[in-house]
Order: structure tokens, then sequence, then C-alpha cells
């Protein structure tokens, strides 16, 4: 990045020229004098932000919308400029000190990215998600530093989600994260002194500055491995630095109302009891190694992190937490391994490159798990430790083989019936094919049509109102499902006409989701939340019967419009999904209804569970009914039939 010359300001407030440092010139209170409580005056009067949208839209610093769009010229993860704070602490970044010439009012481009922040459910941040998130947005509205990474982050994460907008909101995340850094450059961590509370923003600041150093390490495309890793070496020293800036103040910090991530958030995802033996090849080596006590200490718990991933514990979503904190989780004589580029270090880090790769539908990492353990490879290649390679390259191949085998089922719009699955009858050809995302309001009406004999739906949501509200949430999280290229949703039309007959939805592995009814759908007007929850719960705590942690495909709706149903586009959507589960050598379950029991048997699923609970009975009198539910799995042929599941449930099921 070219440095662009300091343009000196004579514009700051009395109290810092009084103390000779670099006022970041914010009104009407500095950040200095914020942190520093002290009292911030300046020699000019304060002009309040200009009122025009049309003004902020013209500051040549501040990007507007518009036709000038750059479309990406290519998939994986948008490139970003490096972020770069300053001082010691963060050593391998850079950033101009010059503040005076960046707008620090607000517009309609920060309004955009800050609602994206707040309302994004699929996770910008993993370990900033749930409860953390109320705190962060509350700290971010009194601490411009926060602020402004919270805005940067965002806006990067757009680039990457919005490729016909990338250019802009890539300059617009450079931007906000000049401004977040340089604001933190302007603050004297002297003056903060043993207060705590006042290293928060700080310790916010520099979370979110690691995983930004983490987008930016993935998303470069370096030619060689010894370019790459000098990058992933310089995230690495800027990750680890947060360590250094809450130096002292760790205990303190737990007693803070950040403490849930000590207390709570950190022991369960963090949880290194493995019980796989995909890393027991480099385990063997390394114990076999000429390491000292100390290093091989540190490489066994960076084996533990690695293989934990790879057991997907305590749930597949908790990859993606661990892999963008592994940098900070490793012992320190195991950074510093990786710091001289030790080969056994190396070793261990193709690893991680193949645990990245297991979570490319997660939106920062794409194919750069890929990219950087090939680059790997063939940088040991023909040596003395190409064969301590061998085994996760081999394992990316295997991977990469499925993937292949699942888009070309995805390919072939028109599937036949598959597998060892009866054939049904068909009334009419279906085409099974990706939905696009102007088809959300078509799948929700879909669903309710479907649905609308079923009685818990009715107790969920009692009133046309109520309905007609869920109805748009519907179509609305159906689109940003759509913008995920990763979700799981296909849908079955009509050649004749283009007209959709139905839709399917799941979650898998490696793009998990929350259940829909566990979600924002409590909090629509006019739904009994109760009744929600209820199920939420009762559906959850049957599928940690049967499968505990075990990896399995959900699947989560098959819906047909009325008018199509018994032509055999139900049975047609769901063996869509038990192909891509075959390929993947998992099984799928379901909870169904009564009515829909015959059909899954039909396609080779076997009932082992139920749950029931009682609601309101769906008419004028209203009487109180039981709902029933009957939980179903299929195994893939190619596995030994109900592998997993406890000894006490198959006892349920009986011989075939």
């Amino acid at each position: 990045m070219m440095r662009r010359s300091h343009k000196k300001s004579r514009r700051g407030c009395l109290e810092c020229k009084r103390r000779h440092i670099k006022c970041d010139e914010t009104r009407p209170q500095c950040m200095n004098c914020i942190t520093g409580e002290r009292d911030c005056q300046y020699s000019t009067p304060w002009e309040p932000p200009r009122e025009s949208l049309s003004d902020y839209s013209a500051s040549p610093q501040t990007p507007s919308p518009g036709p000038s769009f750059t479309p990406a010229p290519a998939p994986g993860p948008a490139p970003a400029p490096a972020p770069a704070p300053a001082l010691a602490v963060f050593p391998d970044v850079y950033v101009t000190p010059a503040v005076d010439d960046l707008h620090s009012g607000v517009n309609m481009a920060h309004m955009e990215v800050f609602h994206h922040y707040m309302t994004d459910n699929a996770g910008i941040y993993p370990l900033f998600d749930g409860s953390l998130k109320q705190i962060i947005t509350s700290t971010a509205l009194r601490q411009p530093l926060v602020m402004h990474s919270v805005l940067a982050l965002s806006a990067y994460h757009l680039s990457v989600v919005r490729r016909d907008q990338q250019a802009f909101y890539q300059n617009l995340a450079m931007q906000l994260q000049t401004r977040a850094l340089s604001l933190f450059n302007s603050i004297d961590l002297g003056s903060l002194g043993d207060s705590v509370e006042k290293r928060i923003p700080i310790f916010i600041f520099s979370c979110i500055l690691g995983f930004l150093g983490l987008c930016d390490m993935l998303s470069h495309r370096d030619g060689d491995f010894p370019a790459a890793f000098a990058r992933f070496q310089g995230y690495l020293r800027l990750h680890r630095g947060i360590y250094t800036v809450m130096q002292g103040h760790w205990d303190q910090l737990r007693r803070t109302e950040l403490g849930i991530i000590f207390d709570d958030l950190v022991p369960q995802r963090y949880q290194m009891d493995v019980e796989g033996h995909d890393c027991d090849d480099i385990r063997g080596r390394i114990e076999s190694s000429s390491l000292d006590t100390e290093e091989l200490e540190g490489a066994r718990k960076a084996i533990n992190t690695l293989q934990w991933v790879f057991d997907a514990r305590p749930s597949p979503k908790s990859r993606a937490y661990a892999l963008c904190d592994w940098a900070v989780l490793v012992p320190a004589p195991f950074a510093a391994m990786l710091e001289t580029g030790r080969p056994e270090a190396l070793a261990i880090l193709a690893y991680y490159f193949l645990a990245l790769h297991l979570c490319r539908d997660m939106w920062l990492i794409g194919d750069s798990g890929q990219f950087l353990l090939t680059l790997l490879v063939d940088h040991f290649r023909g040596g003395p430790w190409e064969a301590w390679v061998e085994t996760p390259y081999r394992m990316l191949k295997d991977s990469l083989e499925r993937d292949a085998l699942k888009n070309q089922i995805l390919a072939d719009r028109r599937l036949v019936p598959a597998l060892d699955t009866p054939a049904i009858p068909m009334a009419r050809k279906f085409a099974v094919t990706r939905p696009r995302e102007a088809d959300a309001a078509r799948i929700a009406e879909i669903h309710l049509a479907a649905m609308d004999s079923n009685p818990l739906l009715h107790a969920q949501f009692p009133s046309p109102d109520s309905l007609s509200v869920l109805q748009a949430f519907l179509k609305a999280h159906t689109a940003a499902q759509l913008r995920d290229a990763a979700s799981g949703i296909l849908v079955a039309e009509d050649p004749e006409t283009g007209l959709i007959a139905g839709f399917a939805k799941w979650d898998s592995p490696s793009h998990p989701e929350p259940k829909l009814e566990s979600g924002d759908l409590r909090y629509l007007k006019g739904c009994r939340r109760e009744f929600l929850e209820e199920y939420a719960a009762l559906a959850a705590e049957a599928e940690k019967r049967l499968f505990g942690d075990q990896p399995c495909y959900r699947l989560s709706f098959i819906c047909i419009d009325p008018a199509y149903q018994g032509q055999g586009a139900g049975s047609l959507l769901t063996r869509a999904v038990l192909e891509l589960a075959e390929a993947d050598e998992l099984p799928v379950y379901l909870e169904s209804t009564e009515v829909a029991v015959p059909m899954y048997e039909k396609l080779g699923f076997r009932t082992i569970d139920a749950f029931e609970m009682r609601i309101p009975g769906h008419g004028p009198a209203g009487r109180e009914v039981i709902y029933r539910e009957q939980c179903m799995v299929w195994y893939p042929p190619s596995t030994r039939k109900y592998a997993g599941i406890p000894n006490d449930t198959l006892a349920r099921v009986g011989s075939e």
C-alpha cells in the first residue's frame, strides 16, 4: 500500500496540543480526551454534521453506490488491503497517521453496512455472534474506535457476498478500517492506567483486527509458498498481538460483561477431547522427532486443536470458531516454531490448511485451504519432508472428488430414481434446479399452502394477519439463504409452464443452519412463541438422542404446492438430497408428520423415534389436540446401516 504524505493539521483540540500529542479532531470530543476522561475543548466552534445526503455522497473520501461498481473478476474470498495498525503491539502493519482528510460524518453507506452487521444471520464474525453481538453493538455506539472497526468488517463481508459491488465495498472497508486505526494510534495506552473498563473497546477492536487480518491473509493468491507463508507469519504476529494489548488484565476482563467469552463460550467451544484419527500420521511423526520438551508439548496441543476441528465437536459450526482463533490458541513455543519456519511446524500447518478446506463454505475461507495446502505440498515435493504432508494432501483430493460428484448431481437438472430405492411412477416430469433469489416469493407462497393442513402451523400463527407476517418473513429469509451459494435449497419446476411446483430445504455438516423455529421467527407479530419454542426444543432433543454429535444431513422442509401434490415432485426432491448425502457418505435425518411417512418409507427412510406436544385445535372449537411427529433416518447403502445410533434406540427398530 502506498503511503500518503502526511498533511499537518492545526485544528486539534486544545488539550491534545497542550500534551503535544496528535488529535484525531473528532467533535465534540476527541478520542484521546474520551479515553483519558479529560475536558476536550476546541479553539474553533464545532460545525454540526451536514444534513444533505448529497453533501455526503459528494465527499471525495466517501464512495457513492451507482453504476460504477466493478464486478469481481473471479470467485473466492474478496481481496482487500492488509489490516494496518501501528504501535509495537502490531509490528507488521502500517497506517498513515493523517486523519484530518478522512471524513468522519455518517452517511447512508455507513448506515447500510451497520444495518447489515445487525441483521445478517449467517455470522459475519463467529466469535461475536449471539449475546456478544449485543455487547459489541452497545460498545460501538459509545466508542468510535469500535464502531469504525465493526463497520469495516461488515463492509468487507459485503464485498464478498455482493460480487457486483465488490470494488465499492472494498474501498469503503479500507476507509473505515483506516479511520479505526487512526483512532487507535491516537490513544495513549499509558493514560488508561489499571482501568480494565477502558480497555474493553481496545480488546474488541483488537479481536476484530485479528479477524480482518485472517480475512486478508486468506484472500491473497501468492505465486509460491515462501510468499504465502510470509503473509501468514505477519497475520500470526498480528493476531497474537491481542495478548500484548491485554497483558496483565485478563483476570479483570473476566469480571466484565465480556466474561461470557471465558466462562461460557471458550469452555464450550474449546474442550479438546479428541476422538478421531485424522491426525494420527503427523502425531506419530512429531512424537519421534527431535523437538525439545516445550516444542513437543506445543506441537501436541496444536495437533489436538486441529483434530478437534476434524471431529467437528461440539458441532460442525464450531470448526469455524477454532480455525478463526487457532493463531492465539496454539502455545507460544509452537508459535515460535512457525515464526522461524521449522519444517515440523509447517507439516502441522498442512493440517490447518486442510481444516480450512473443510470449512470452505464459510464466507472468508472459500478455496483458500485448497490453495495454501497445494502450495505447501509443492514446496516440499521431492524433499525429505514430502512424506510428512502426503496424508493431508490425499485427504484433500478425496474431498475434491466428493465435491465433483455432488456438483455433477446438482448439474443434472432432471434427476431419475437413483440409489437402491424403489421407483415411484411419475405423472409429470419435473426439472430439479437451484432457484434464483427472485423465486423467494413463490417458495414462501408454497410453504404456507403446503403447510395449511398442519395444525401446528395454526397453533403457532393463529390469525390471518400473523400468517401474512410469516409469509413476508419466509420470503426475506429464503432470499437471504439464496444469496449464500452453499445453502441447501432446490426446487422442482414444471417444464411446461416454468412454474415452481415445490421445494426442498436442508442443512449439512459443512453448512449447518439453526432450526427455523428457534430463530427470529419467534419474534414475529402475532405468533404464539411458546409453541415455536416447545417444538424446537422437542425436535432438538430427538435429534440429540439419535445422533449426538455425529454428522448428518437434516432435511428441514419438503413442501409441494397442493395443485402438484401426488405427482412425484416431493420424492424427486428428496432423492436429490439423498444423492448429495450419498456423495458425503452421511445419513439423512428428518421429522415427518404422519401423512408424509409412507412416502419417506418408500424412499428408504425408517422411523427411529418420535415426539409429541399438546396444541390448540384449528377451527372454531379450538379443542386441544395431540400433535405428533416421527423421526426418520436414511442411511446410504455404502455405510453400515444405523452406524452411530445408540443400541437402545436400535432395539426399537427391529430387523428389516
